[in-house]
Protein backbone atom coordinates (compact mmCIF):
# COMPACT_ATOMS: atom_id res chain seq x y z
CA UNK A 1 0.00 0.00 0.00
CA UNK A 2 2.66 2.51 0.91
CA UNK A 3 5.06 1.83 -1.93
CA UNK A 4 1.83 2.35 -4.46
CA UNK A 5 0.89 5.74 -2.33
CA UNK A 6 4.64 6.57 -3.57
CA UNK A 7 4.29 5.75 -6.74
CA UNK A 8 1.33 8.17 -7.40
CA UNK A 9 2.84 10.80 -5.72
CA UNK A 10 6.02 10.41 -7.67
CA UNK A 11 3.68 10.59 -10.83
CA UNK A 12 1.97 13.62 -9.96
CA UNK A 13 4.54 15.46 -8.63
CA UNK A 14 6.66 14.52 -12.37
CA UNK A 15 3.46 15.74 -14.44
CA UNK A 16 3.11 18.71 -12.39
CA UNK A 17 6.72 19.68 -13.15
CA UNK A 18 5.98 19.02 -16.89
CA UNK A 19 2.79 21.95 -16.41
CA UNK A 20 3.07 25.18 -16.85
CA UNK A 21 1.42 27.79 -14.43
CA UNK A 22 -1.46 28.82 -17.39
CA UNK A 23 -1.89 25.30 -18.13
CA UNK A 24 -3.17 24.66 -14.51
CA UNK A 25 -6.74 24.55 -13.23
CA UNK A 26 -7.19 25.88 -9.84
CA UNK A 27 -11.02 25.95 -8.80
CA UNK A 28 -11.94 29.38 -7.51
CA UNK A 29 -12.32 29.86 -3.54
CA UNK A 30 -15.85 30.56 -2.32
CA UNK A 31 -16.23 33.19 0.82
CA UNK A 32 -19.15 32.24 2.64
CA UNK A 33 -18.52 35.93 4.23
CA UNK A 34 -19.04 37.32 0.98
CA UNK A 35 -21.80 34.79 0.20
CA UNK A 36 -23.68 36.40 2.96
CA UNK A 37 -23.19 40.01 1.35
CA UNK A 38 -24.30 38.44 -1.80
CA UNK A 39 -27.33 37.12 -0.43
CA UNK A 40 -28.72 40.60 1.08
CA UNK A 41 -28.12 42.06 -2.09
CA UNK A 42 -29.98 39.59 -3.92
CA UNK A 43 -32.54 39.92 -1.59
CA UNK A 44 -32.79 43.62 -1.47
CA UNK A 45 -31.69 44.37 -4.68
CA UNK A 46 -29.67 47.31 -3.85
CA UNK A 47 -26.51 47.75 -2.51
CA UNK A 48 -27.47 50.75 -0.62
CA UNK A 49 -30.30 49.35 1.19
CA UNK A 50 -27.93 46.28 1.65
CA UNK A 51 -25.04 48.60 3.57
CA UNK A 52 -27.93 50.30 5.31
CA UNK A 53 -28.89 46.77 6.55
CA UNK A 54 -25.75 45.30 7.06
CA UNK A 55 -23.91 48.84 8.25
CA UNK A 56 -21.46 48.39 5.34
CA UNK A 57 -20.60 50.96 3.01
CA UNK A 58 -22.54 50.88 -0.23
CA UNK A 59 -18.41 51.11 -1.65
CA UNK A 60 -17.50 47.72 0.60
CA UNK A 61 -20.16 46.13 -0.61
CA UNK A 62 -19.41 46.50 -4.35
CA UNK A 63 -15.74 45.77 -4.24
CA UNK A 64 -16.65 42.62 -2.26
CA UNK A 65 -19.13 41.45 -4.84
CA UNK A 66 -16.74 42.10 -7.63
CA UNK A 67 -13.90 40.06 -5.95
CA UNK A 68 -16.94 37.35 -5.48
CA UNK A 69 -17.28 37.84 -9.56
CA UNK A 70 -13.53 37.75 -10.09
CA UNK A 71 -13.53 34.52 -8.00
CA UNK A 72 -16.21 33.06 -9.96
CA UNK A 73 -15.56 34.25 -13.72
CA UNK A 74 -18.91 35.26 -13.92
CA UNK A 75 -21.23 38.57 -13.57
CA UNK A 76 -23.80 38.42 -10.67
CA UNK A 77 -25.69 41.27 -10.72
CA UNK A 78 -26.81 43.73 -13.69
CA UNK A 79 -27.84 47.18 -12.81
CA UNK A 80 -31.20 48.69 -13.23
CA UNK A 81 -32.53 52.13 -12.13
CA UNK A 82 -33.31 52.14 -9.07
CA UNK A 83 -30.88 48.83 -7.65
CA UNK A 84 -29.74 45.33 -9.49
CA UNK A 85 -31.42 42.51 -10.74
CA UNK A 86 -29.73 38.89 -10.56
CA UNK A 87 -27.86 37.58 -14.14
CA UNK A 88 -29.18 34.09 -14.58
CA UNK A 89 -25.86 32.81 -12.87
CA UNK A 90 -26.53 34.92 -9.98
CA UNK A 91 -29.42 33.66 -9.55
CA UNK A 92 -28.60 29.91 -10.06
CA UNK A 93 -26.04 31.26 -7.10
CA UNK A 94 -28.86 32.61 -5.04
CA UNK A 95 -30.68 29.17 -4.82
CA UNK A 96 -28.03 27.60 -3.83
CA UNK A 97 -26.71 29.96 -1.12
CA UNK A 98 -30.20 30.04 0.17
CA UNK A 99 -31.09 26.00 0.08
CA UNK A 100 -27.64 25.70 1.90
CA UNK A 101 -28.08 28.50 4.59
CA UNK A 102 -31.88 26.47 4.94
CA UNK A 103 -30.03 23.04 5.47
CA UNK A 104 -27.19 24.38 7.81
CA UNK A 105 -30.03 26.11 9.98
CA UNK A 106 -31.54 22.61 9.74
CA UNK A 107 -28.64 20.64 10.75
CA UNK A 108 -27.87 22.69 13.94
CA UNK A 109 -31.89 22.22 14.85
CA UNK A 110 -31.85 18.92 14.96
CA UNK A 111 -28.57 18.89 16.92
CA UNK A 112 -29.99 21.15 19.50
CA UNK A 113 -33.46 19.29 19.40
CA UNK A 114 -31.45 16.05 19.73
CA UNK A 115 -29.62 17.19 23.06
CA UNK A 116 -32.28 18.84 24.59
CA UNK A 117 -32.08 17.33 27.67
CA UNK A 118 -35.47 18.44 28.83
CA UNK A 119 -35.06 22.17 29.08
CA UNK A 120 -37.44 24.63 27.92
CA UNK A 121 -38.09 25.53 24.47
CA UNK A 122 -37.78 28.89 23.08
CA UNK A 123 -39.68 29.72 20.22
CA UNK A 124 -38.29 32.76 18.29
CA UNK A 125 -40.88 34.77 16.02
CA UNK A 126 -40.36 38.02 14.33
CA UNK A 127 -43.00 40.53 12.49
CA UNK A 128 -43.73 44.33 12.39
CA UNK A 129 -44.09 46.25 15.55
CA UNK A 130 -47.84 46.74 15.34
CA UNK A 131 -48.54 43.20 14.65
CA UNK A 132 -46.43 42.21 17.69
CA UNK A 133 -47.92 44.42 19.95
CA UNK A 134 -51.98 45.07 19.29
CA UNK A 135 -52.79 41.53 17.19
CA UNK A 136 -50.07 38.80 17.86
CA UNK A 137 -49.19 39.39 21.31
CA UNK A 138 -52.91 38.65 22.92
CA UNK A 139 -52.47 35.13 21.41
CA UNK A 140 -49.15 34.41 22.64
CA UNK A 141 -50.18 35.28 26.36
CA UNK A 142 -53.24 32.89 25.53
CA UNK A 143 -51.17 29.99 24.34
CA UNK A 144 -48.48 30.49 26.42
CA UNK A 145 -50.94 30.37 29.54
CA UNK A 146 -51.79 26.97 28.42
CA UNK A 147 -48.32 25.83 27.63
CA UNK A 148 -45.74 27.56 30.03
CA UNK A 149 -43.03 24.86 29.21
CA UNK A 150 -42.44 27.51 25.72
CA UNK A 151 -40.63 30.48 26.39
CA UNK A 152 -41.73 33.07 23.58
CA UNK A 153 -39.59 35.49 21.79
CA UNK A 154 -40.98 38.17 19.71
CA UNK A 155 -38.55 40.41 17.78
CA UNK A 156 -40.68 43.19 16.28
CA UNK A 157 -38.85 45.28 13.01
CA UNK A 158 -40.34 47.28 10.77
CA UNK A 159 -37.52 46.63 8.26
CA UNK A 160 -36.46 43.80 6.67
CA UNK A 161 -36.01 40.37 8.13
CA UNK A 162 -35.46 37.44 6.27
CA UNK A 163 -36.14 33.50 8.00
CA UNK A 164 -33.28 32.18 5.53
CA UNK A 165 -30.24 33.43 7.49
CA UNK A 166 -31.78 35.43 10.46
CA UNK A 167 -31.87 33.72 13.70
CA UNK A 168 -35.74 33.05 14.31
CA UNK A 169 -38.28 30.33 13.78
CA UNK A 170 -41.10 31.77 12.56
CA UNK A 171 -42.19 35.16 10.95
CA UNK A 172 -45.58 36.86 9.97
CA UNK A 173 -45.12 39.42 6.70
CA UNK A 174 -47.30 40.66 4.54
CA UNK A 175 -44.53 39.27 1.69
CA UNK A 176 -44.85 35.35 1.48
CA UNK A 177 -41.51 34.05 1.07
CA UNK A 178 -40.16 32.07 -2.17
CA UNK A 179 -37.35 30.51 -0.83
CA UNK A 180 -37.82 26.84 -1.55
CA UNK A 181 -37.24 25.18 1.80
CA UNK A 182 -39.64 27.55 3.46
CA UNK A 183 -43.23 26.85 4.52
CA UNK A 184 -45.69 29.89 3.67
CA UNK A 185 -49.19 30.04 4.51
CA UNK A 186 -52.05 33.16 4.64
CA UNK A 187 -52.75 33.81 8.11
CA UNK A 188 -54.70 37.24 8.19
CA UNK A 189 -55.77 40.27 6.31
CA UNK A 190 -55.21 43.71 7.39
CA UNK A 191 -57.10 47.05 5.97
CA UNK A 192 -56.33 50.20 6.66
CA UNK A 193 -59.85 52.28 7.63
CA UNK A 194 -60.65 55.91 8.92
CA UNK A 195 -61.47 57.05 12.17
CA UNK A 196 -61.82 60.28 14.10
CA UNK A 197 -62.97 61.39 17.60
CA UNK A 198 -66.10 62.65 19.06
CA UNK A 199 -64.50 65.88 19.72
CA UNK A 200 -63.05 66.71 16.44
CA UNK A 201 -66.80 65.61 14.74
CA UNK A 202 -68.38 67.68 16.45
CA UNK A 203 -66.12 70.57 15.91
CA UNK A 204 -65.11 69.92 12.04
CA UNK A 205 -68.65 68.01 10.77
CA UNK A 206 -68.51 64.49 9.64
CA UNK A 207 -66.94 64.14 6.01
CA UNK A 208 -69.81 62.61 4.00
CA UNK A 209 -68.01 61.89 0.62
CA UNK A 210 -64.02 61.43 -0.07
CA UNK A 211 -63.54 64.55 -1.55
CA UNK A 212 -64.75 66.34 1.98
CA UNK A 213 -61.38 65.58 3.65
CA UNK A 214 -59.47 67.92 1.44
CA UNK A 215 -61.04 70.54 4.33
CA UNK A 216 -60.08 68.21 7.11
CA UNK A 217 -57.26 67.48 9.25
CA UNK A 218 -55.12 64.33 8.65
CA UNK A 219 -52.64 62.80 10.93
CA UNK A 220 -50.09 60.49 9.58
CA UNK A 221 -47.17 58.15 9.85
CA UNK A 222 -43.37 60.19 9.82
CA UNK A 223 -41.58 59.13 6.81
CA UNK A 224 -43.87 56.52 5.54
CA UNK A 225 -41.60 55.65 2.27
CA UNK A 226 -39.26 53.81 4.93
CA UNK A 227 -42.31 51.52 5.75
CA UNK A 228 -41.34 48.51 3.11
CA UNK A 229 -44.62 46.54 4.05
CA UNK A 230 -47.39 49.27 3.41
CA UNK A 231 -48.57 51.99 1.65
CA UNK A 232 -48.47 54.60 4.27
CA UNK A 233 -48.98 57.87 1.51
CA UNK A 234 -52.69 56.66 0.79
CA UNK A 235 -53.81 58.97 2.89
CA UNK A 236 -52.91 61.84 1.79
CA UNK A 237 -54.39 62.12 -1.92
CA UNK A 238 -57.76 61.12 -0.36
CA UNK A 239 -60.39 63.69 -1.88
CA UNK A 240 -57.18 65.87 -3.23
CA UNK A 241 -57.29 66.78 -7.10
CA UNK A 242 -54.76 64.14 -9.16
CA UNK A 243 -51.38 65.15 -8.62
CA UNK A 244 -51.67 66.97 -5.18
CA UNK A 245 -51.25 65.62 -1.65
CA UNK A 246 -52.88 66.98 1.84
CA UNK A 247 -50.23 67.94 4.04
CA UNK A 248 -50.67 66.82 7.17
CA UNK A 249 -51.61 68.53 10.50
CA UNK A 250 -49.53 65.98 13.19
CA UNK A 251 -46.96 63.59 12.01
CA UNK A 252 -45.23 60.71 14.22
CA UNK A 253 -43.16 57.45 13.58
CA UNK A 254 -45.14 56.24 16.84
CA UNK A 255 -48.83 54.48 16.31
CA UNK A 256 -49.40 55.15 20.00
CA UNK A 257 -48.22 58.87 19.34
CA UNK A 258 -50.58 59.04 16.90
CA UNK A 259 -53.79 57.94 18.08
CA UNK A 260 -53.80 59.79 20.89
CA UNK A 261 -53.38 63.22 18.80
CA UNK A 262 -56.74 61.59 17.02
CA UNK A 263 -58.63 61.10 20.35
CA UNK A 264 -57.43 64.83 21.32
CA UNK A 265 -59.60 65.99 18.32
CA UNK A 266 -55.98 66.89 16.25
CA UNK A 267 -57.74 65.12 13.07
CA UNK A 268 -58.68 61.51 11.19
CA UNK A 269 -55.91 58.93 11.12
CA UNK A 270 -55.79 56.12 9.02
CA UNK A 271 -55.51 52.56 11.02
CA UNK A 272 -56.39 48.93 11.19
CA UNK A 273 -59.41 48.06 13.23
CA UNK A 274 -58.08 44.48 14.31
CA UNK A 275 -55.64 46.11 16.11
CA UNK A 276 -56.15 46.64 20.38
CA UNK A 277 -55.21 50.11 20.09
CA UNK A 278 -57.88 51.15 17.83
CA UNK A 279 -60.22 48.99 19.10
CA UNK A 280 -59.64 50.69 23.12
CA UNK A 281 -59.31 54.35 21.28
CA UNK A 282 -62.79 55.33 21.36
CA UNK A 283 -62.54 56.90 17.75
CA UNK A 284 -65.31 56.20 15.84
CA UNK A 285 -65.03 55.27 12.40
CA UNK A 286 -65.33 57.36 9.15
CA UNK A 287 -66.57 57.18 5.43
CA UNK A 288 -67.03 53.54 5.97
CA UNK A 289 -66.67 52.88 1.91
CA UNK A 290 -63.45 53.73 2.26
CA UNK A 291 -60.33 51.40 2.39
CA UNK A 292 -56.49 51.78 2.15
CA UNK A 293 -54.01 49.24 1.18
CA UNK A 294 -54.88 45.71 2.30
CA UNK A 295 -51.77 43.76 3.75
CA UNK A 296 -51.76 40.39 3.25
CA UNK A 297 -49.95 38.41 6.63
CA UNK A 298 -48.44 35.33 6.16
CA UNK A 299 -46.95 32.72 8.60
CA UNK A 300 -44.04 31.56 7.69
CA UNK A 301 -41.21 29.39 8.75
CA UNK A 302 -38.39 26.56 7.62
CA UNK A 303 -39.66 23.16 6.51
CA UNK A 304 -37.54 21.29 8.80
CA UNK A 305 -39.67 22.64 11.35
CA UNK A 306 -42.37 20.45 10.22
CA UNK A 307 -41.91 17.53 12.17
CA UNK A 308 -41.41 19.40 15.62
CA UNK A 309 -44.78 18.45 17.46
CA UNK A 310 -44.18 21.40 19.69
CA UNK A 311 -43.70 23.88 17.34
CA UNK A 312 -46.25 22.72 15.07
CA UNK A 313 -48.97 22.56 17.90
CA UNK A 314 -48.78 26.38 17.85
CA UNK A 315 -48.57 27.02 14.50
CA UNK A 316 -51.94 25.04 14.52
CA UNK A 317 -52.90 27.26 17.14
CA UNK A 318 -52.27 30.53 15.58
CA UNK A 319 -53.92 29.56 12.20
CA UNK A 320 -57.27 28.42 13.99
CA UNK A 321 -57.70 31.48 15.64
CA UNK A 322 -57.15 33.56 13.04
CA UNK A 323 -59.08 31.81 10.49
CA UNK A 324 -62.74 32.63 9.70
CA UNK A 325 -62.91 34.96 12.50
CA UNK A 326 -63.42 38.73 13.47
CA UNK A 327 -59.86 39.11 14.91
CA UNK A 328 -61.86 41.49 16.66
CA UNK A 329 -63.62 38.74 18.75
CA UNK A 330 -60.65 36.87 18.74
CA UNK A 331 -58.77 39.60 21.09
CA UNK A 332 -61.76 39.88 23.13
CA UNK A 333 -61.85 36.58 24.17
CA UNK A 334 -58.37 35.85 24.63
CA UNK A 335 -58.40 38.52 27.10
CA UNK A 336 -61.30 37.50 28.67
CA UNK A 337 -59.84 33.60 29.27
CA UNK A 338 -56.35 35.73 30.59
CA UNK A 339 -58.33 37.49 32.86
CA UNK A 340 -60.24 34.25 34.41
CA UNK A 341 -57.19 32.31 35.04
Amino acid sequence: MFEEETIVEEACSKNSHNLDDGELLRLPFFDWDKAKIFYYVAKLGSFTEAGKFLNVSQSSLSRKIQILEEHLKCQLFSRVPRGVVLTPKGKELFSVIEQSFLSLKGFIYNVSIAGNNGQKRKIKISTSYAVAEYVLAEHIFFYNKIHPEIVFEVIANDHFIDLVINDIDLAIRPHASEAKGVHKEHIFTLEKKLFASAMYLEKNGKPQKVEDLANHNIIAPAIPERYPYSDLNWIFTLGMPKDKRKKPTFVSNSLECLVRAAQNGLGIIGGYEEMSIIQNSGLIRILETIKGPIAEEYIIYPNHLNDDVVFKDFIYFLLERFKNINNKNIQTNARQFINQL
